[in-house]
């Protein structure tokens, strides 16, 4: 899983709306993909300082509605802009960028008219996580940095405002979070709110300053002192205060979308955005069963060679709870997961052309929000090569992290999944920035479910029970199907969902809790890796029954790889027409 962050909320910038002047089509559309960009930046602060740009490293994103308003005119102002862009005189290639951008604008717009800023506080990725995760990408050399860092803690207070105010909104329209999720953040809250503000998360970039002045290190250390004790701790009292006392007892009990005003149509949107084709909810749901029964037949055959005596649903039961599958040390699982990265890493030219300059490690999650986050997920690196790709594996609570799950969780999170396809498009210069950073679900999550597989193709799975751990993640994402569409259009309760993976898989208790838990926060995006997934193995397929002996399997990686991150129907198109260039 990636870190998701939905880009609909705007900074405080006055947009100014230029028209487009059309001379030189593809000098247009350059300039169109470059002000898009720009305003991405501009509105996301934060992820633009993750990914090396620090033009905006001072400031938080702006989560306020009059900010959101601006945001969404100046997009319309852009769509409009770009659809008065002839497509006569624009290389393929061109067309194509054209049409991914209309693509990622429209895109923005719906994801803005389907209310998220309503509900901002979630415990995977709310904002009083992804603040304290500045501390990841921040930088902390000189003394601008350090003062550009300061003023994002004095600045906590404004979001946390807006978050409220946001809330406060929902509340009146009854567009609330439900109350499981609300649970969950309020520990999340508590643990920043410190009497002693060197015990503070916010306050350990004091041992890197070590390379300014004397005089200068007092100051910036009296000065993140004073933002913490005075904006940083208030603001959190401030949410953890109305979260308690105003919004916990209005949140609902209900889990679903469809129990909230329009939720049906707002499910419908994000169902689309996150397969990036149309769908179907009743067909996504019946597909979803019918992967579930194909794969049990798979995990049949993984208890023979397990050499289980007994049923399967006995065998699903038997590696959930083995305590010899069970991790007893934090301190186990990263050298686990590194060295499973290492021998992916070793094998990658058997499979691919192409590959990323950037490097991959594994890194630990922090404990700040391990709790509630998934098992692993992957984040970028900068773009200009001072933080490598992270493989963040979570520590929390070994004793529920499976050993049989583990390779296959390093080949999705790592390579030949998320970093690989990321990082080759993120360091491909052909592309217009959006391009390098495009992301859409079932493209990115499709492509690291597949890559699950060709752990075969890299000499993986040696061992019996990784190979039923792949197909228990196979399996893990068929049922999403099921449960997503039934949470959120079925009327499926929380416990309903949970007993219905427990059944079907071999996944920890606690981590199917928090995925279901994750499924309730985002709606649709489950649905993303099997439809995505599905669609690549067609085209693998297709390829290799046209081109027979001259299918080769780097090539045909290459050419899907090689447009970037788009919406599966753009990738069907185009793979069709690399297949019969063969």
């Amino acid at each position: 899983m990636l870190s998701r962050r939905i880009f609909v909320f705007a900074c405080a910038a006055a947009w100014a709306i230029v028209p487009c002047a059309i001379a030189e089509p593809s000098a247009d559309l350059e300039e169109l993909a470059d002000r898009y960009w720009d305003a991405m930046m501009r509105q996301n602060p934060t992820w633009a300082t993750s990914l090396g740009d620090h033009r905006f490293s001072d400031r938080l994103d702006d989560l306020s509605e009059p900010s959101l308003e601006k945001f969404k005119q100046h997009l319309q102002g852009l769509l409009g802009d770009l659809r008065r862009l002839p497509a006569h005189g624009l290389s393929q290639e061109d067309r194509l960028t054209r049409d991914l951008l209309e693509r990622s604008i429209r895109d923005n717009l719906l994801r803005a008219a389907c209310l998220g800023h309503l509900m901002p506080i979630d415990p995977l990725a709310g904002p009083h996580l992804s603040f304290p995760m500045i501390l990841v990408s921040q930088p902390f050399d000189t003394k601008e940095d350090f003062d550009a860092y300061v003023a994002r803690l004095r600045g906590f207070p404004k979001q946390v405002a807006d978050m409220i105010d946001n809330m406060r909104r929902g509340i009146a329209t009854e567009f609330v979070a439900p109350r499981i999720l609300v649970d969950r953040v309020i520990p999340q809250v508590e643990q920043h709110i410190v009497t002693d503000v060197t015990k503070s998360e916010f306050y350990t970039p004091v041992q890197k300053l070590g390379s300014l002045p004397e005089a200068d290190r007092e100051q910036v250390t009296a000065a993140i002192d004073e933002a913490i004790r005075t904006h940083v701790v208030p603001a959190y009292l401030q949410l953890l205060a109305f979260l308690q006392d105003e919004y916990l007892p209005r949140s609902r009990t209900t889990v679903g979308y469809s129990a909230l005003p329009n939720g049906d149509k707002i499910y419908m949107a994000l169902a689309g955005l996150n397969a990036t084709v149309p769908v179907v909810p009743d067909e996504v749901h019946e597909l979803g069963l019918s992967e579930v029964s194909r794969i049990r037949g798979e995990m049949d055959k993984a208890k023979d060679d397990l050499h289980f005596k007994g049923d399967l649903d006995a065998f699903i039961a038997h590696m959930r709870d083995d305590p010899k599958q069970r991790f007893k040390y934090r301190k186990e699982l990263l050298p686990t997961a590194d060295e499973y990265l290492r021998h992916a890493k070793l094998r990658l030219p058997k499979l691919f052309g192409r590959l990323p300059k950037a490097l991959c490690r594994v890194k630990e999650m922090e404990s700040f929000r391990a709790k509630s986050a998934p098992a692993a997920y992957y984040n970028l690196p900068s773009e200009d090569g001072s933080r490598p790709g992270y493989y963040y594996v979570n520590t929390y609570a070994p004793q529920e992290r499976l050993r049989f799950t583990m390779e296959a969780l390093t080949y999705h999170e790592a390579v030949p999944g998320h970093h690989l396809q990321m990082a080759l498009d993120q360091e491909n210069q052909s592309f217009p920035k959006f391009r390098r950073y495009a992301r859409f679900t079932a493209y990115e999550e499709g492509w690291a479910l597949y890559a699950e597989k060709l752990g075969y193709d890299v000499g993986g799975y040696k061992e019996p029970d990784n190979r039923y751990g792949q197909l228990s993640f196979e399996m893990w994402r068929a049922c999403r199907l099921v449960v997503d569409t039934g949470l959120h259009v079925k009327g499926w309760s929380r416990q309903q969902a949970i007993d219905f993976i427990v059944a079907n898989t071999s996944l920890a208790r606690h981590d199917i809790e928090a995925e279901v838990d994750r499924y309730v926060n985002w709606p649709g995006q489950a649905l993303g890796y099997k439809i995505g997934e599905l669609r690549i193995l067609q085209l693998r397929k297709e390829a290799e029954e046209t081109l027979k002996d001259r299918f080769y399997l780097p090539a045909f990686h290459d050419a899907l790889l090689a447009g970037g991150a788009m919406p599966i129907d753009m990738l069907e198109t185009r793979m069709r027409a690399w297949i019969a260039s063969q």
